[in-house]
């Protein structure tokens, strides 16, 4: 009898399991079921937006564009308090370029197509993953203002663009061209990062060597030629005084203005101009050329 009642003990134990056992997989299931239910939810949402920007960005006919072949270069905000700097340039039949966020200056890439009124530009990361794009308007290219959205369609932030500059460049990647004889974009831009430091850091021995003589610059209000780098170098505190010194210092390194004389570094009258020079005995190299303080 006894043997009878654990037998029967056993199997209801068991039966008890395998009930169990069979809810935790089918909530499991459940879960799992809803899960991909949602991420594929998710990726039809972003699925539809990607869509539909590009029927938008279909829409534009480039041939009605604005912008004329060169580099266009803004200064505006994010939000309205995000300060950016732009830079886009017009090809056969698109718009390229980059961006920045002026807190940290890392370049963003940019890519898509304008007409008479509209302007879209998706940005992208190192990796070539699209993280936002920028919608706006415009009446003319000294403005344009719309709304930045993220890739995922889950921010949105209003900006706008005021025109500072227009650089004729025939080719994209060689802005400075029109100064230069060999040096490149990036060659011209780290020259003037290292000027930048020196600047910052009071190094005025290995700034004395980037400079070629004889220059003019004002010595307490007067102007004076500079002959050779130990007459810089004995007024320097005079030439970078505090108010020039900032001004240098705090200037972007990127989207400079270039002419025919040269590449100009700084902020409205204060500023440095930048040639390549050859020298007698030598290569061509980048040095400072007219210092405006």
């Amino acid at each position: 009898m006894r043997k009878i009642i654990l037998i029967i003990m056993l199997t209801t134990i068991m039966t008890g399991c395998s009930s169990v056992k069979q809810t935790v997989n089918n909530t499991q299931s459940n879960s799992k079921q809803e899960q991909t239910k949602s991420v594929n939810t998710v990726q039809s949402d972003k699925d539809t937006i990607s869509k539909a920007f590009s029927s938008l960005l279909e829409s534009i006919d480039i041939n009605k564009s604005l912008f004329e072949k060169g580099y266009y270069d803004y200064k505006g905000t994010i939000n309205n308090n995000i300060k950016i700097q732009m830079s886009i340039y017009k090809q056969d039949k698109e718009i390229v370029g980059t961006y920045f966020y002026e807190k940290q200056g890392k370049e963003i890439k940019l890519k898509g197509k304008s007409d008479e009124k509209d302007i879209i530009l998706y940005e992208y990361d190192a990796a070539g993953k699209n993280t936002g794009i920028f919608m706006g308007t415009m009446k003319t290219v000294d403005k344009i203002e719309g709304k930045w959205v993220s890739a995922d369609n889950k921010t949105s932030y209003p900006f706008t663009l005021t025109l500072k500059s227009n650089i004729v460049a025939d080719v994209y990647g060689k802005r400075y061209a029109v100064a230069l004889n060999t040096k490149s974009d990036k060659e011209v831009e780290e020259f003037v990062s290292k000027i930048q430091s020196y600047v910052v850091n009071g190094d005025k021995q290995q700034l004395a060597e980037q400079i070629k003589y004889p220059i003019n610059a004002k010595i307490n209000g007067k102007v004076v030629k500079i002959q050779n780098k130990d007459y810089f170098i004995k007024n320097y505190d005079q030439i970078f005084y505090p108010n020039y010194k900032i001004a240098i210092s705090n200037s972007f390194t990127k989207y400079l203005f270039v002419n025919y004389q040269g590449i100009m570094f700084g902020q409205d009258v204060f500023n440095i101009w930048i040639n390549e020079v050859t020298p007698t005995v030598g290569i061509h190299k980048l040095m400072i050329t007219a210092i405006n303080n």
